[in-house]
């Protein structure tokens, strides 16, 4: 089954990776290059965080995650990784997710001028409902939020942890215009009343922007 890696790159402070003539901006197209010659690789989305630069966001779309781990498990991983060594301060962060409801809709929110991903954190497991709530969750977002340009929503493969809760997170990535208008779109009645949806049991909520660009070969 498709699913979408999502990676979180601290970068060395002030790296500039969209300078071409530095040597930071070498290395990420040499990564890019890598990726795109895994068997089962089927495209890549990158861009620094709107709130922080210094952390890079890709979106990298794989043919199944036994795709994925087969790149980690081959001869060409570590030259990858010592690539990244060159530009990164500290350790990635790394899950899979099967994006809902489809692919296309998937491509339409990371596609987007501005891209929001929330990331929902629970003890354990999100409640056994967050699935269906959270499609009732996207239909009323693409609906309501004249800016909304696509949304879609999964759940990690993987156990992850952040600030003390571990467990498996719930993901909404959701295209917008702009980071202002998700902003307006937060302060309305509609958002108040149907976030709960998204919640659930969650202990802990991060949220970020990211104008994600596609890598091509």
């Amino acid at each position: 089954m498709p699913t979408t890696e999502i990676a979180l790159i601290p970068l060395i402070p002030g790296t500039p990776i969209g300078d071409p003539s530095h040597s930071s901006a070498a290395a990420l197209k040499d990564i890019m290059t890598t990726l795109h010659e895994q068997p089962g690789l089927q495209q890549v989305h990158f861009g620094t965080q709107v709130e922080n630069p210094d952390m890079l966001q890709m979106m990298i779309d794989w043919d199944s995650r036994q795709r994925h781990e087969n790149f980690m498990a081959s001869p060409a991983y570590k030259p990858f990784l010592d690539t990244f060594g060159t530009i990164m301060s500290g350790s990635p962060q790394l899950s899979h997710v099967d994006l809902q409801p489809s692919a296309s809709e998937a491509a339409k929110a990371i596609s987007a001028p501005v891209t929001e991903v929330a990331t929902f954190y629970f003890d354990g497991e999100p409640n056994a409902d967050w699935l269906d709530n959270a499609a009732k969750a996207r239909e009323w977002l693409v609906k309501e939020a004249g800016e909304s340009l696509g949304a879609a929503f999964g759940i990690t493969h993987e156990v992850v942890e952040y600030k003390g809760v571990k467990g498996k997170a719930a993901v909404l990535v959701a295209g917008w215009s702009s980071k202002e208008a998700h902003v307006e779109f937060r302060g309305t009645e509609t958002f108040k009343e149907n976030i709960p949806l998204l919640r659930g049991d969650s202990k802990a909520i991060e949220m970020h922007h990211v104008v994600l660009m596609h890598a091509v070969r």
